[in-house]
């Protein structure tokens, strides 16, 4: 298998449940991996999952509030298989810093798998 990923990418984002997080916001980082099948060497862009088309999904999802930050890496994964098919697996981490908790916590984590 082949990985493809993004690692730590930083947006400004507006997820949680609670109002003020809709609008105040909040630091996220995301870490996105996929895998493609190795059969044969890659000398095509359009053979292989262009990182810069992952980032161009992480953007449109990270940019639509959603209560739960499960929905976010669920709708990443589903756009990204949609848009490459040949994606077997992916591993998305999405990261909310400093989580409005009353506490001194770096960040929250939520982390998808999948196998296709």
């Amino acid at each position: 298998m082949l990985t493809i990923a993004l690692e730590q990418a930083s947006f400004y984002a507006y997820h949680g449940l609670y109002q003020e997080e809709t609008i105040i916001g909040n630091t996220f980082l995301l870490d996105i991996a996929v895998r493609i099948p190795d059969t044969r060497e890659i000398d095509d862009l359009a053979d292989t999952v262009n990182y810069q088309g992952i980032y161009e999904v992480a953007s449109e999802i990270m940019a639509i509030p959603k209560p739960l930050l499960e929905e976010v890496v669920y709708a990443i994964t589903t756009q990204l298989k949609e848009r490459y098919p040949a994606i077997q697996h992916s591993l998305v981490t999405l990261r909310k810093m400093n989580p409005p908790m009353g506490a001194s916590i770096r960040n929250s984590l939520v982390s998808l798998e999948k196998t296709y």
